[in-house]
């Protein structure tokens, strides 16, 4: 502390007295003394050089009224406050220091309370790789690390081997351990860790980050998709946009099949007409016969087909399975679901023969190829 006051003094006079030189031109004079200091002389009258200095004169004449208004307190004034800043630049370096310190003292505290941690021998791990290793690992890890991890695997071979420990490894062994434990340039960064951590406790909570297909890669929208629900292990509550989002549901929900307030006889036959009236337009324009004046007739026929096929795959199902969703009170099991699967049948047939009537009587156009 006496050191570092003796410099900071000295620089305050020797600042005082270069604003006094600056001031006032002359280098003999002194700042704390009044009067004392003279400006420059000027040359004779008739000397060549007078014109040239007569500027300077100005300058000097300027300087010295300023020597004048700042007077002896305001240099000692401008004295002080250079030296408070330089003591307070001192004051937060020190602090800095002295933090640096203390948490370094803290690191080597906590390390002195690992035991496995107690001189690691070079040949496991390098100091600087362990020093890393350990600035990406929570400190509440250090004493029993996860499995799994590097850490898990310095540990492991510190209490195994060093000093007071066995001194000798066979080759495989230390092979695997080489292969086990990283590199200075293996590990991550703290930054780079942390990332990865956030983006690994995200994808155990089931939310992933929506990302949209362009030509030759995918692009983060940064938005986040929860497609798993509470039990991260129970495919049944897995969640897509597709199927859980409102469009969709509000889509779904207005299909016959979904649709509230419709009696199964209704909901057959509007599913059977869609069917039927779509089934026949593959066999027209891509079978066998698209090309002859028959086309249309053979679709009708395929499609009333599918449509008998279908119909006694659901009359099965419901004899079997016995599906109560459409059963009203009172009704035997499964009444409901194969009412709705008569009026399907009923419903596609009248849709392929709707289909085959607009064929026939507006024509379709044929390519012969």
């Amino acid at each position: 502390m006496r050191e570092f006051l003796g410099i900071t003094t000295a620089l305050v006079l020797a600042t005082i007295w270069a604003c006094n030189v600056l001031l006032t031109g002359d280098v003999s004079a002194f700042a704390f003394v009044s009067g004392f200091a003279h400006g420059p002389q000027l040359p004779p009258a008739h000397s060549p050089s007078t014109r040239g200095l007569a500027d300077s004169s100005r300058a000097s004449q300027v300087l010295a009224s300023s020597h004048e208004a700042l007077g002896i307190k305001g240099l000692f004034g401008f004295g002080c406050g250079f030296g408070a800043l330089l003591a307070l630049a001192r004051g937060a370096i020190t602090s800095r220091r002295a933090e640096g310190s203390d948490i370094a003292v803290k690191q080597k505290e906590d390390l002195a309370k690992v035991a496995y941690l107690q001189n690691v021998p070079r040949s496991v791990i390098e100091q600087e790789t362990l020093e890393k290793l350990l600035s990406i690992t929570p400190r509440e890890e250090w004493e029993n690390p996860p499995e799994r991890s590097y850490l898990y695997a310095v540990k492991t071979y510190a209490e195994a081997y060093g000093a007071g420990k066995a001194t000798k490894i066979g080759w495989w062994d230390y092979v695997c351990m080489k292969y086990l434990l990283p590199g200075t340039d293996d590990l991550p960064t703290k930054k780079v860790s942390d990332e990865a951590q956030k983006i690994e406790d995200l994808r155990m909570a089931g939310k992933v980050n929506m990302e949209v297909p362009v030509a030759g890669g995918w692009i983060d929208t940064g938005a986040l998709i929860q497609w798993k629900g509470k039990e991260p292990f129970a495919g049944d509550l897995v969640q897509t946009p597709v199927t859980d989002g409102r469009w969709s549901k509000q889509y779904i929900a207005n299909m016959a099949f979904y649709r509230e307030g419709l009696q199964p006889w209704q909901r057959g036959i509007e599913i059977g007409m869609a069917h039927g009236y779509f089934l026949i337009g593959p066999f027209v324009s891509l079978g066998p016969l698209r090309n002859t004046p028959e086309a249309a007739t053979v679709g009708l026929l395929c499609g009333c087909a599918i449509i008998g096929i279908v119909s006694v795959g659901g009359l099965i199902f419901g004899t079997t399975i016995k599906p109560t969703r459409f059963d009203r009170e009172g009704d035997k099991p499964a009444a409901g679901f194969i009412e709705m699967i008569n009026w399907h049948a009923l419903g596609g047939l009248g849709g392929a023969g709707f289909a085959h009537a607009l064929l026939t009587l507006f024509g379709w156009v044929h390519a012969t190829f």
